[in-house]
Parts: C-alpha cells; structure tokens; sequence
C-alpha cells in the first residue's frame, strides 16, 4: 500500500465533521492538494475545495467526493478510530482518500489524460436538506463539466469488484413529518378527551398497508421512523408526533405518495376527531446513471479489476445521493465499490462498525486513472 494513502486516510478516518462543519477537513484537503501541485479553491464558505487541471482538452470530466461525517459513535478496532462521538460509517474517509490519492496518479500522468479535470470535495451529502450538492453547484461555475462521476463504497460487494446500475440508480429520500393535536384527559377518563396515539397508530398501520401494496407495482419505501406520545402512565396527552421517509424514483411517484399519505392521515384523523399537521419534504432527486458515461467507467474498471469483477446492477438502490442534483448541469454516473473483505463479519452502511479496507482505496484511483486516460 502506498505510503500517502495511509496517511490520508488514516487522517481523515480519525478526524469526521459534520454536515456543513467541514471546516478542518476542507482546510487538510486544501493543503494536501497544494502538496500535490494544484492551486485548489475553497468553496462554500471554505466547507467545500475545488481543484482544476486544465490541459486545454475538448472535453472536462468532474470528480466528487462527499466529506461529511455521521453522529455515529464509532466502534470499530482500528487504532486510528474517531473519539469525537462522529464516525464516517458511511465510507466518506474512503472517498475522499480515493479522490485525493487519485489526484496524485493525476499530476504523475499528467501528459497522459484525456480530459480536462475538476476535482471538488463537497460537505452535508448526508444532510441536512437541500444537501450540499445543492448549495455547492449553486455557489460554484460547474458549468465546464461534460460529465460527473462518484464512487458510494458498498459492504454488499467483494473487495476488487465494482457495480454499476444504468438509469435509475438511487432514490428520491423524500421525508415527511406528522403532528397530532387531540384532546388531552385522565387516563381513568378516555372519554373524556380525543388521544391522539391511537389515531398515530392506526396512520402508521395504514401507510404500512398502502406501502405493501403499492410497490407491488413499483419500487418505493414508506417507512414510519418516529413516534412520540405521552409523558406518563395517567394521562393522555394532546399531541403525538410521527416521522419517517418516503423513497420513489421519479417526481410523479414523490407526488403521488405525497398525495396519498395526505388522504390515509386525513381518513384516520376525521375517524378519531383529531387535527393535524402534515409536511412532506421533498428531498434530493434521484440519481440517475448515463448509460454511456457507465459503459465508459466499465471499461476502466475491468481493465484494472478485469471484465469479470465489473457488475452490471439490475436493482436500483433505495437509499438517497444528493449527487443526483450534478445531473441538472451534465450527465452523472455512480459506481458502487466493493468493500466487503472475506475475512471480516458483514456490517451496513451507518454502523458503528463499518469500516472500508485501504484495498478499495487504492483500486478505486487506480480506475478513475484509467478512466481519464482512456478516451
């Protein structure tokens, strides 16, 4: 393993921020690529770094990497672990390792690349919304770049593959928010008052319901996270308060799901004689893979995993990517990157034991090489 890959990775692993608070790691980033022989740029109020290699080719590629963190107390066994109470279980240390080793590669075959580059690190993928895709391709001229690429570390696939899903890649991560205002009484008196849990419950049941028929026809997720009620064992109290997320792959089927979670919540609260207050928030689009911009990342791929270990995903993933906002400005491709070591026990993204091999770091700059030298 090259000696700069531990280092920055073994940083960025133990030092996570969160959401838009990337202040130190923007900065480490900044100074790494300077290192490296590019003259970057802060973006986002420096929460965010931009480097370009302009070689005066037709065509710009755009390269990014999410930098932010999760409130996720880490428990991994590696000596270089977080002590912050944050963790990067959602592999960003990786991606940002990828990027910046990748960069290095760059700058040592500088006269053999194809396209123009803009390498950009970007903060808040996790939220919160509208996430940081948003705010930075609004900040930042992006408008040069032909076509962005991403990695998302995978713990479903082996280390030395890749996978790749043409067209709808990710879901839209739609959230949406319920409160309830009954009559609050004694608990020896239910009559008396108009409890709100049981309409909560009976809301929740029916989404459930709908869900489970509805993606019968389609691939959608309605999931009720959160359910706040009450303070003790005798009293009823006026208010609950239920939240969870709705996922879907196109702006129809967000509205559609809006509207119908809208007529099951009113149904059931005309039914308890309960008010309620209803927000849904739409999220960040779907991303959506070119299936010319993938063609050409499985081509790089398999020339350094080989064609075998490239995967062509048939299922989208139900999980959200603010990366899909980069689509408004040119077409995107998101790669799935195996991180699932043989001999290590099988943990999900945002676990507090996930942990991505330094293997997957070095194979996954290896091809964006590739991927930039090959026209």
């Amino acid at each position: 393993m090259d000696d700069f890959i531990y280092k920055v990775r073994t940083h960025l692993h133990q030092n996570p921020e969160l959401g838009y608070e990337t202040y130190n790691t923007a900065k480490y980033i900044y100074n790494i690529l300077i290192e490296l022989g590019y003259e970057p740029m802060y973006a986002m109020e420096k929460r965010a770094v931009i480097a370009k290699l302009d070689l005066g080719k037709k065509k710009t590629i755009g390269l990014r990497s999410d930098m932010d963190a999760l409130k996720i107390t880490e428990e991994t066994n590696v000596d270089f672990k977080s002590t912050n109470g944050l963790m990067h279980a959602c592999g960003h240390d990786a991606h940002m390792s990828i990027l910046l080793y990748a960069a290095k590669l760059f700058m040592e075959n500088k006269n053999s690349l194809a396209y123009n580059l803009v390498l950009f690190f970007q903060p808040a993928e996790e939220g919160p919304l509208p996430g940081g895709a948003f705010y930075l391709k609004e900040d930042t001229n992006l408008q040069e770049i032909d076509a962005f690429f991403a990695y998302h570390v995978s713990p479903s696939i082996p280390l030395g593959q890749m996978g790749i899903k043409v067209g709808e890649a990710c879901a839209a991560p739609d959230l949406w928010e319920l409160e309830l205002t009954g009559v609050g009484c004694h608990a020896s008196k239910p009559e008396n008052g108009k409890n709100p849990i049981l309409a909560g419950s009976e809301i929740a049941l029916e989404l459930e319901k709908f869900y489970q028929e509805y993606k019968k026809k389609e691939q959608i997720v309605i999931s009720t996270t959160y359910f706040n009620a009450g303070v003790s064992m005798n009293i009823i109290k006026d208010k609950a308060y239920l939240k969870g997320t709705a996922r879907s792959f196109s702006n129809q089927t967000r509205q559609y799901l809006h509207s119908q979670m809208d007529k099951i919540i009113a149904s059931v609260c005309q039914k308890y004689g309960i008010n309620y207050n209803f927000m849904f928030h739409y999220a960040y689009p779907p991303v959506y893979n070119d299936e010319k911009l993938a063609q050409q990342m499985f081509k790089a791929a398999s020339n350094v995993l080989g064609a075998s270990n490239c995967l062509k995903l048939t299922n989208p993933e139900l999980i959200g990517e603010d990366f899909a906002y980069y689509r408004e400005i040119a077409p995107t491709c998101l790669t799935w990157i195996g991180a699932k070591a043989s001999d290590v026990p099988y943990y999900d993204l945002h676990n507090s034991h996930f942990f991505v091999p330094f293997e997957t770091i070095e194979y996954g700059s290896k091809i964006l090489l590739n991927l930039v030298t090959t026209k």
